[in-house]
């Protein structure tokens, strides 16, 4: 018993004295640092070059060599087709689809729709079945079903001039997709809308 009380009156000596050694470290007086923390940026991912109008660009998720960039950039393309006929303005759709041809025939839609003080009234697109893209090294295929809304083509003043009046529920359609390593972006080589 003598042993066990022994012990027991070194261990707590022995952690009292270790408790006043480190209170006693933090009363020191401590310096204030001289050299402060570098103001210098953190490293970064490298951004994605510009890509598409200023106020709608192509998104990030477009913009990755795979099915779901892919996928992604049909999205987007739909919707900026969307966006440009409301504009109307081809420009975008020369940019994201040089080598397409109906990209180029329907861009030049819009432009003459502008040049001439006309403007489209509905035709909205939708998408109802998109496949999963096949991919093929630089190229992306991907076929869908589309549907168009009634659309119509108006003067300043706000007369018909075209129309197509019924919606097209589901328009047999398809894109092939061209990687670009400079624009690190899909671009559109082939669209078909119905």
């Amino acid at each position: 018993m003598r042993d066990l009380r022994g012990g027991l009156i070194r261990t707590t000596l022995g952690c009292a004295l270790a408790g006043t050694v480190l209170l006693t470290g933090c009363s020191e007086k401590q310096e204030a640092s001289t050299t402060l923390p570098t103001t210098a940026a953190a490293p970064t991912t490298e951004t994605l070059p510009p890509l598409g109008p200023a106020d709608f660009p192509v998104p990030d998720e477009a913009r990755t060599k795979d099915a779901a960039g892919a996928e992604a950039f049909l999205r987007y393309w739909i919707d900026l087709l969307n966006r440009q006929r409301t504009v109307p303005s081809g420009e975008a759709l020369r940019e994201l689809g040089a080598e397409c041809q109906d990209c180029l025939r329907i861009a030049g839609n819009y432009d003459a729709a502008a040049a001439a003080g006309e403007r489209y009234v509905g035709g909205e697109l939708s998408l109802n079945d998109v496949t999963a893209p096949l991919i093929d090294n630089d190229e992306a295929m991907i076929a869908f079903g589309a549907r168009r809304e009634p659309v119509s083509l108006v003067d300043a003043n706000g007369t018909v001039l075209e129309a197509r009046a019924e919606p097209a529920p589901n328009l047999s359609s398809g894109i092939t997709l061209i990687w670009s390593q400079m624009d690190r972006s899909w671009l559109v080589k082939g669209f078909t809308l119905g």
